[in-house]
C-alpha cells in the first residue's frame, strides 16, 4: 500500500543559544515548536495575543513564518518591538526558523 499521499511538510525550528531543535509540521505555531524542544516560554495569556511574553527574536527564517495578523501587530507595536521580532503564540511555521529569547 502506498502511504505516501499521506506525506506532511515539516520544518525545523531551532533556538539558539542551545542548539535545541524540534522538527514541525506546517503550520504547527512558533510557541508549540519552542515548547517540543523543552525550552521554557514566557505566556500568561494561553496563546491569544494578549501578554506579549512570548516575544521571540527571528535569526533566520523570518519569510518561513505565516503572515503577521492584525492582533500580534497591536501588541508589537505597544511593546516596541524590533521588526525582527514575533508573538511566537501567532506565527505560524512553515519552513526553517532560527529563533532566540532574552532569557534563553
Amino acid at each position: 500500500m502506498d502511504f505516501s499521499q499521506f506525506k506532511m511538510a515539516t520544518a525545523t525550528v531551532r533556538c539558539e543559544p542551545s542548539g535545541r531543535e524540534a522538527v514541525v509540521v506546517h503550520d504547527t505555531t512558533l510557541m508549540d515548536a519552542i515548547l517540543q524542544t523543552g525550552l521554557a516560554l514566557g505566556q500568561s495569556c494561553d496563546g491569544i495575543a494578549l501578554c506579549g511574553f512570548c516575544r521571540v527574536q527571528i535569526l533566520e527564517g523570518a519569510d518561513n513564518l505565516g503572515a503577521m495578523e492584525s492582533e500580534e501587530k497591536k501588541v508589537l507595536a505597544a511593546m516596541h518591538a524590533g521588526a525582527d521580532e514575533r508573538l511566537a503564540c501567532c506565527a505560524a511555521v512553515r519552513g526553517p526558523v532560527t529563533v532566540t529569547a532574552t532569557y534563553w
